[in-house]
């Protein structure tokens, strides 16, 4: 009876052990519980120049934030409690695209005639659940887009498709959405920049 007693015993140790791993493993699917910031992440937005003509190292230009050549603002975090749920609208871009820049002294970015346009998130930061971008030109036509934020592979940055447009110069807002699994919006932050055609 004792040596039945003690393969149950080992038999119940392994279970449960395998029980554990499994609800960490669980826990750790879901992105945000280990990854609760106390703000929302600026994200990394570049543009490189695919220009194969030149001998050059390829020409990557930022838009970073502290350099003033683009504007952060976050419109919902709090803590991404999941329990807390952004009440605006997150199927349209409705950012008034003119306002922001209003007195803001910003860089404007190189458009080179092949580009990429990437952002990237730091691991250690929740990335969205989808992207709702808006592009206003000089000629003062507005275009707008959504698209998930899918990342190809931990190697590869994730590519913003800019719409074409035909003036010289280009007004834009990225609105990222953060949802949680029952496609709640907890989270709600806006990148914007200017481009100008090479």
């Amino acid at each position: 009876m004792g040596l039945v007693g003690k393969i149950v015993k080992k038999l119940f140790t392994f279970f449960l052990i395998l029980t554990m791993i499994s609800l960490i493993s669980a826990c750790q699917s879901n992105k945000f519980n280990n990854t609760i910031k106390d703000r929302a992440p600026d994200p990394s937005v570049s543009i490189e120049d695919l220009d194969k003509s030149t001998k050059d190292n390829p020409k990557i230009f930022y838009f970073d934030t502290e350099q003033k050549q683009s504007l952060f603002k976050v419109i919902f975090w709090e803590n991404l409690k999941e329990d807390h749920y952004y009440q605006g609208q997150i199927k349209n871009n409705d950012v008034a695209i003119e306002n922001v820049f209003k007195g803001a002294d910003i860089e404007v970015g190189p458009l080179p005639k092949n580009y990429e346009l990437a952002m990237t998130f730091s691991q250690k930061e929740p990335p969205p659940s989808k992207i709702l971008g808006k592009l206003k030109d000089d000629r003062g036509v507005t275009h707008q887009w959504e698209q998930p934020y899918d990342g190809l592979d931990a190697d590869h940055e994730y590519l913003i498709n800019l719409p074409t447009f035909k003036g010289q110069k280009a007004k834009i807002a990225l609105r990222m959405i953060w949802l949680n699994k029952d496609n709640e919006c907890i989270g709600v932050a806006d990148k914007y920049f200017v481009v100008s055609k090479q």
